[in-house]
């Protein structure tokens, strides 16, 4: 038999009690006052026990019959050793070890939620977005570009004659189809040298880009490259990434409203080009093979890009940062050059 738990028994309906002691005998719960009188007499597993937090008194609530409150948690845990559920929230509760193993699975699971989760919530909703959707995204998003950074193009007219047959040239090996990319010229003073593709198939690139390339597949493999992000939704996967409610709501709801917001983030992601080294790696890998198919050498979109980095960062280059959006500028080329020799 197990040793008595003193405490005070509280009568079924009212806040009368009276100084108590609790037995358990076996699978029994038995309740008694000073003098011996049962209380109450219960299965355990009809008892509903409250967990030891602290110093607060445990409590033994018998359904029907009232109610047994102890002081005595250590008593209270020793009496229900074995029988009941009490004890081991109590335990995990005082275990350093389990609160530092809880820590780091949340810590685990809220880095793989960041690494995997957002991106492949991303993903799934950058697939299932209608094109109407889309192509709004892209007008307003084109719009705030018109009005911040970009102006009308001044290409002599025998340079944008030539800038669109190479356009038409890697348009012609895109997913979509020719028809469903549009090139857009731009000057953009502020940009620099710069290409970027809209979720709809326009691709834009700035008058400032036109005099560093040297040859055609240079400019073929900027076009494919472009062509890819639209393929595969890069922008889209972006753009939701860091609007990932408003963008679900939009996606799963048909509520264009969440477009406006949307737009407003679209035009940072493109011209930072704020894609992740995988994607930016996957364009490339495309880019490659369109030069391929049409006859080219992807090795020549290195030295576009070898020739952008001097320019920009001088003849040292830009420095390597494990942080930045696109793979190193020398990763890329040797990729790229790699990808020539296939």
């Amino acid at each position: 038999m197990s040793e008595a738990v003193a405490g005070r028994y509280f009568f079924p309906g009212t806040t009368r009690f009276v100084a108590a002691r609790a037995v358990a005998e076996g699978d029994i719960l038995r309740v008694e006052d000073e003098s011996g009188t049962v209380l109450a007499h219960v299965a355990l597993e009809l008892v509903e026990i409250s967990p030891r937090l602290g110093t607060l008194r445990r409590r033994f609530t018998f359904m029907d019959a009232g109610c047994f409150e102890t002081e005595d948690s250590d008593a209270a845990d020793c009496l229900l050793m074995g029988k009941r559920k009490g004890v081991s929230a109590h335990h995990l509760e005082r275990s350093w070890q389990w609160a530092a193993v809880s820590v780091l699975f949340a810590a685990a699971a809220m880095f793989a939620f960041v690494v995997y989760g957002i991106p492949g919530i991303a993903l799934w909703l950058a697939q299932e977005t209608p094109p109407s959707f889309a192509a709004t995204l892209s007008e307003q998003t084109l719009a705030t570009l018109d009005k911040t950074v970009l102006k009308p193009s001044a290409l002599p007219s025998p340079d944008r004659l030539r800038v669109e047959a190479l356009f038409a040239r890697a348009a012609g090996h895109g997913r979509r189809g020719a028809g469903h990319y549009k090139l857009l010229l731009r000057s953009a003073a502020s940009l620099g040298p710069n290409a970027l593709a809209l979720p709809d198939g326009t691709i834009v690139m700035t008058d400032q880009l036109w005099p560093f390339v040297k040859a055609d597949d240079e400019a073929i493999g900027v076009f494919a490259h472009e062509i890819a992000h639209v393929d595969h939704a890069h922008s889209l996967q972006a753009v939701y990434q860091a609007a990932l409610v408003p963008a679900a709501i939009a996606v799963v709801t048909g509520d264009i409203s969440q477009i406006s917001q949307m737009a407003a983030i679209l035009p940072g992601v493109l011209i930072q080009a704020a894609y992740s080294r995988g994607l930016e790696q996957q364009a490339d890998d495309d880019a490659a093979m369109t030069v391929r198919q049409l006859g080219g050498n992807p090795a020549h979109m290195a030295d576009l890009l070898e020739r952008l980095d001097t320019k920009l960062c001088g003849k040292a280059g830009c420095p390597a940062n494990w942080l930045g959006t696109h793979p190193q500028t020398a990763a890329r080329a040797a990729h790229l050059r790699n990808a020539g020799t296939k």
